[in-house]
């Protein structure tokens, strides 16, 4: 769709590893794309892959604070989240 979108002409063989590619297990294979601050030893985006697993790093003071600031900037955009209690 994307491809269309964009007027661009792509091979099923060229769709196919873009769609791996975007898989987590796809991107873990290429981590250092994914570190922040382009440094080795740097913190990566890619932690476990596993839905919700935010909520064993969360506070209730960051989950408070990310509903505070995020979500009220997301305000009217039409983006929704769907959260799942906290332990």
């Amino acid at each position: 769709m994307i491809a269309n979108f964009l007027n661009k002409s792509l091979s099923d063989d060229l769709i196919n590893l873009i769609t791996e590619q975007c898989t987590f297990n796809g991107m873990m294979k290429n981590k250092t794309s994914y570190l922040l601050r382009g440094k080795e030893d740097g913190p990566t985006l890619l932690r476990k892959g596993v839905v919700g697993d935010w909520q064993n790093y969360f506070t209730p003071e960051l989950n408070e604070r990310f509903e505070n600031e995020v979500l009220a900037k997301l305000k009217g955009s039409g983006l929704e989240f769907e959260f799942e209690s906290q332990p």
